[in-house]
């Protein structure tokens, strides 16, 4: 009499399945980790094209040059060139919450010295938001992006902080 010596024993079967298992343990959180960090570095990518943008414009146009000690504010609505349609995390980009500031900061000497600020605010299918909020040039290109993203829930992003607080504003550009 013969044995049908065809397929796989149910140790083999378990032994297999286990192996499956810590490959899975092991390969889920690392993709997860490099989905959430390609979603940041776009945050940053936007973040920082928004802002070139908005330097462009302002270079162009000297009407947008602030006194000493205030700021003027570019809103994506007045910057955008249909670049900002695809936001990360499939939301839509709130294009008046996000914006450059550019504030007239005079040096010790009292030159003017503008200084850049962004915010990129993206509502999610949820209603809450996620993105980068008061950000200078240094700070997009010094920090890891991951540490720039901020999560505003139901309500918009932080406020300025006490680098920019003091100015006032004296010229918002929202619209086209």
């Amino acid at each position: 009499m013969k044995l049908n010596n065809k397929g796989f024993t149910l140790v083999e079967l378990l032994a297999a399945m286990v192996i499956l298992v810590a490959i899975m343990v092991i390969a889920v959180p690392n993709v997860l980790g490099i989905l959430n960090n390609s979603k940041a570095d776009a945050y940053v990518e936007d973040a920082k094209k928004l802002l070139s943008l908005a330097e462009y414009k302002f270079r162009a146009n000297p009407s947008f040059r602030p006194p000493q000690n205030q700021c003027t504010v570019m809103s994506l609505n007045y910057l955008d060139n249909s670049e900002f349609d695809n936001a990360p995390n499939n939301g839509k980009y709130d294009k008046t919450n996000s914006y450059v500031i550019i504030v007239n900061q005079p040096t010790a000497a009292g030159k003017n010295q503008y200084l850049y600020y962004v915010t990129i605010d993206e509502i999610l299918t949820d209603g809450s938001h996620r993105g980068i909020a008061y950000k200078s040039y240094e700070q997009l290109y010094g920090n890891e992006p991951g540490d720039l993203i901020q999560n505003g829930g139901s309500g918009e992003l932080a406020k300025p902080d006490a680098a920019i607080s003091h100015v006032s504003c004296n010229s918002i550009y929202t619209s086209l």
